[in-house]
């Protein structure tokens, strides 16, 4: 799991992570969703982006039946960020497991997922976005 040093809210989510993998019933899905969100902090859209795949990536392997709604984080601030198609959705997700510099880096179980099992989501990833695309556009219109 990832070993982060700081901030200090990826600390506690990193020991929320071991204790999670450790114990997998010992936390119910909306107490795992929300440890997961609290970690996240403001920043620009494309840094909140970036920081949100490292922080998202554990958490679906760890429950993978949650991915659909966490990967509706980095998707968000994409959206934010102005991006309006979902097919390059998948390449910024990857870009994030391979930058020299990263905003947050993704441990190396994030790293993988982001490399293995995020390209394979592109039928999940078209749908989520285009919900999370209709509901900002409504929250515009607003």
């Amino acid at each position: 799991m990832p070993t982060w040093t700081s901030p200090p809210q990826l600390v506690a989510l990193a020991a929320f992570y071991a204790q999670a993998q450790a114990q997998p019933d010992a936390f119910s899905d909306a107490a795992f969703l929300d440890a997961v969100k609290a970690a996240h902090w403001p920043t620009n859209c494309w840094s909140y982006m970036e920081a949100s795949f490292a922080i998202i990536a554990p958490a679906c392997l760890l429950r993978p039946h949650l991915t659909a709604e966490l990967i509706a984080l980095p998707i968000d601030a994409m959206i934010a960020g102005g991006l309006d198609h979902a097919e390059q959705v998948i390449a910024i997700g990857l870009d994030c497991a391979m930058r020299d510099a990263p905003y947050v880096a993704p441990s190396e179980e994030g790293k993988r997922w982001l490399t293995q099992v995020w390209p394979a989501l592109g039928e999940m990833v078209e749908t989520v976005f285009q919900a999370r695309l209709q509901a900002a556009l409504a929250d515009d219109e607003d």
